[in-house]
């Protein structure tokens, strides 16, 4: 067994042994590889794109770091499996399908005629609270409603939300002094059912406010995170358009010189008789060659830090910034589904994940910091 494959197997059995302990955010980014060096890629272009090498490239450090990177991803999945999924499906089987009392694991288990026999409860519910009944939501469905249906109608839902206050009501009190209002209310009994359904629903306001105040905060969590999420992608894509800008700066018109001349000397080569005509097109070949290598090799030089720098960043920006922000939405899910029960807020240990599994993708980006397609595009 050769070296390389001894330390892939030995990082491979490294991974395994963080399958026992919990699975953190932190343990998915500590299994992410090293990113190779600066010197070690620019050692990697130049062994692969050398004009007068002729020998095997020496370095395979991308091909080990691939090796390196799918080994843990496997782990990852693995460990995901075994120790965050099963917790997950548990908790969102016990959430409540919404406008239910049935959790999403009682639902999953019913019969279609018993998840029928649900859905039309959970309407009649829904029309019952609102004031109405299944003839009127029948007339509704219809789309057919005279003025005076739709009137009497929201004048019922008013009614149910209010304690008994009609649009009729209403009209009446319009054209009534204060006093006369005041004693309208006492005589029809409005004023003592409306207070009455005021201290009714008091617990229900404070429960929907709150539940409004975090499903606020939950979006502008979510926000927060696109914005970082974009943040890091674009560190990488930026570092690309810098290396093309820098390309286009110091470099490109040599480069254009030395491949013309490139061309040239290689015309020459081809039409050469003589021997002496051949040599001196082949040195001029060589020196055109060795001076583009020369260059592409200053620029990669100057470049690969900028484009390392950038994958790492991005990086850092998933652990040092996106993950608390992930973390808070985390905790704003389990306020939201303690004070529901839906399951649509029961996933939340997976969130803290996201961020983990950005900065283990940006990694692999470290592969890709060549630029022959940007610098040649048409």
């Amino acid at each position: 067994m050769n070296m390389k494959k001894i330390i892939i197997t030995l990082f491979a059995l490294a991974m395994m042994l963080p399958a026992k302990a919990q699975m953190t955010p932190e343990a998915v980014m500590g299994m992410t590889p090293d990113l190779p060096t600066t010197a070690a890629l620019l050692n990697y272009w130049k062994e692969r794109n050398d004009p007068f090498r002729d020998e095997a490239p020496d370095s395979y450090i991308l091909d080990e770091f691939r090796e390196a990177w799918n080994a843990a991803n496997d782990q990852i999945q693995d460990m995901q499996e075994k120790t965050l999924a099963p917790g997950m499906k548990k908790n969102a089987m016990a959430g409540l399908v919404a406008g239910t009392n049935k959790t999403a694991g009682e639902v999953a288990n019913m019969s279609e005629a018993e998840a029928k026999a649900l859905a039309m409860s959970t309407m009649k519910g829904r029309i019952s609270s609102m004031g109405l009944s299944q003839a009127d939501f029948a007339k509704l469905q219809g789309g057919n409603l005279s003025d005076e249906e739709a009137r009497a109608m929201a004048s019922k839902v008013m009614a149910k939300q209010t304690g008994g206050l009609t649009a009729k009501d209403i009209e009446a009190m319009s054209h009534m002094t204060d006093e006369q209002r005041a004693a309208f209310m006492q005589e029809s009994g409005l004023g003592e059912s409306m207070t009455a359904k005021m201290n009714a629903d008091k617990g229900k306001r404070a429960s929907s406010q709150k539940q409004y105040q975090l499903a606020t905060e939950l979006i502008s969590l979510g926000q927060k995170e696109h914005s970082l999420q974009q943040k890091a992608i674009e560190m990488i894509e930026s570092a690309r358009k810098e290396g093309v800008a820098l390309f286009d700066r110091k470099y490109r018109k040599a480069d254009a010189e030395y491949q013309a001349e490139i061309s040239k000397a290689n015309f020459e080569a081809e039409e050469a008789i003589s021997a002496a005509d051949v040599k001196a097109a082949q040195a001029r070949l060589d020196a055109a060659l060795s001076a583009w290598f020369s260059n592409m090799s200053r620029f990669y030089a100057e470049y690969i830090p900028m484009y390392r720098d950038a994958v790492a960043g991005a990086m850092d920006c998933c652990r040092a910034q996106l993950l608390p922000v992930k973390r808070q939405h985390k905790e704003v899910m389990e306020q939201l589904y303690a004070l529901t029960r839906s399951a649509e807020y029961a996933l939340s240990d997976s969130v803290p994940f996201e961020a983990s599994y950005m900065y283990f993708e940006l990694s692999e980006k470290i592969t890709e910091f060549e630029l022959e397609d940007e610098l040649y595009k048409e």
